[in-house]
């Protein structure tokens, strides 16, 4: 039994000094910088978001996929996920781009004129998770708000 409480300390004492030096990691900060019509008929329609990811961190951040939900003028559009993994580099950024399919034709005809002319003032809010291939730090959400 003393043996046993001896290793339950040891195994203790050495995940608590592991914790503490496992690395800290800040969220990257994302930021939608356009939106694209890619195609548009009534009952379905296509956008690319293009979106920089800034990354804080003294180390570069590959990025698996990005999940995500999309709306624009407070109408959700849709969701998806990224098409391909990137890197963002160390205490630098990197732009990529994702595409949304909606179905919700009234709520794109609200601000269709806008997309049309560079989508200026128009408010976007992005939510979802983004899966990285670092191993402690592999998942975090993120939910961006902003005018385009």
């Amino acid at each position: 039994m003393r043996n046993f409480i001896v290793a339950l300390c040891l195994l203790t004492a050495l995940w608590i000094g592991g914790c503490a030096l496992a690395p800290h990691y800040e969220k990257p900060q994302l930021t939608v910088v356009g939106i694209d019509l890619i195609d548009a008929s009534f009952s379905e329609q296509h956008l690319r978001i293009r979106v920089k990811a800034h990354n804080p961190n003294a180390i570069a951040l590959p990025i698996r996929s990005i999940e995500y939900a999309v709306a624009f003028g407070g109408e959700p559009l849709g969701h998806g996920q990224t098409d391909a993994a990137f890197v963002v580099p160390a205490k630098g950024d990197a732009d990529f781009a994702m595409t949304v399919t909606t179905h919700l034709a009234t709520a794109l005809v609200k601000f269709l004129p806008r997309l049309k002319d560079g989508g200026h003032g128009l408010e976007y809010r992005v939510v979802g998770k983004v899966q990285t291939g670092l191993a402690f730090f592999s998942e975090f959400p993120f939910d961006e708000r902003g005018k385009l």
